[in-house]
């Protein structure tokens, strides 16, 4: 059994025979007991690769989500690799479509995190909402109102965040994120040309998704007259983009 035991952890940590070992955990409990046993190991390919095969289990293994909840978030904090971190985000995001009584009550503990952390645990926490954001965006709505004032913070990084956030909402449903279109139409004229530039960025990537938006955004950008370099080479690729799109969608 060591031997076997072993071998789990081996081919986890070089991603090798996933499907084999996930088919095991499948029929043996020992050998799921183990993926959930690694999850505490510590090499991050190893946790990232037992995450990914408890989460498919989960699907037909709802007993397995509230644990995993806990734990996830649990690691999420403390995960210094980026591939770990989306897949833990990833886990989060089918929670959110597939538990989300049990997600709901964790986006304030989530958001809370990503307020008070730092900058790791900040980043960590925002690859999570985002997943949630774009899973099930009505589980974000505890925490609207932070988002609405994030985009009037002075930080930048509170308004990039924010940004990124209703992005995400946008992807699943439009009418989640017409509340906060004034406020990303302000950004245009924020004083920090990265702001600006991201405002821009996001304002085309809600207009692919809404006819009706499309047709503003580009009578806006087409408008703007910024003094950056970088915010014009953005509107400019931004209007072409939105522009292809409409000669698709009239044709």
């Amino acid at each position: 059994m060591e031997e076997e035991e072993f071998d789990i952890r081996e081919a986890l940590a070089n991603g090798e025979h996933l499907e084999k070992i996930l088919i095991m955990a499948k029929y043996d409990e020992s050998v799921l007991k183990k993926l959930i046993e690694l999850l505490d190991d510590d090499l991050w390919t190893v946790v990232k690769n037992a995450i990914s095969i408890i989460m498919v289990i989960a699907k037909t293994r709802e007993d397995l989500y509230e644990p995993m909840l806990k734990k996830l978030f649990s690691l999420l904090k403390k995960s210094e690799a980026i591939p770990l971190t989306q897949e833990i985000a990833k886990a989060f995001g089918q929670m959110a479509k597939e538990k989300p009584e049990l997600v709901k009550s964790m986006i304030p503990v989530l958001f809370a995190n990503y307020r008070i952390g730092d900058e790791k645990t900040k980043i960590n926490v925002s690859y999570a909402l985002e997943e949630i954001a774009k899973a099930n965006p009505m589980l974000m709505a505890s925490i609207v109102r932070d988002f609405m004032s994030m985009l009037s913070s002075k930080n930048r990084e509170d308004k990039l965040t924010a940004l990124n956030f209703i992005e995400a909402m946008g992807e699943n449903s439009f009418k989640y994120v017409n509340p906060f279109l004034p406020r990303i139409i302000n950004l245009l004229h924020d004083g920090d040309e990265i702001v600006r530039a991201s405002a821009v960025e996001a304002l085309v990537h809600l207009a692919t998704l809404n006819d009706k938006l499309r047709k503003v955004v580009i009578k806006r950008l087409e408008e703007l007259n910024d003094t950056s370099s970088l915010v014009n080479k953005t509107v400019k690729e931004g209007i072409s983009r939105l522009l292809l799109l409409e000669g698709h969608s009239s044709s």
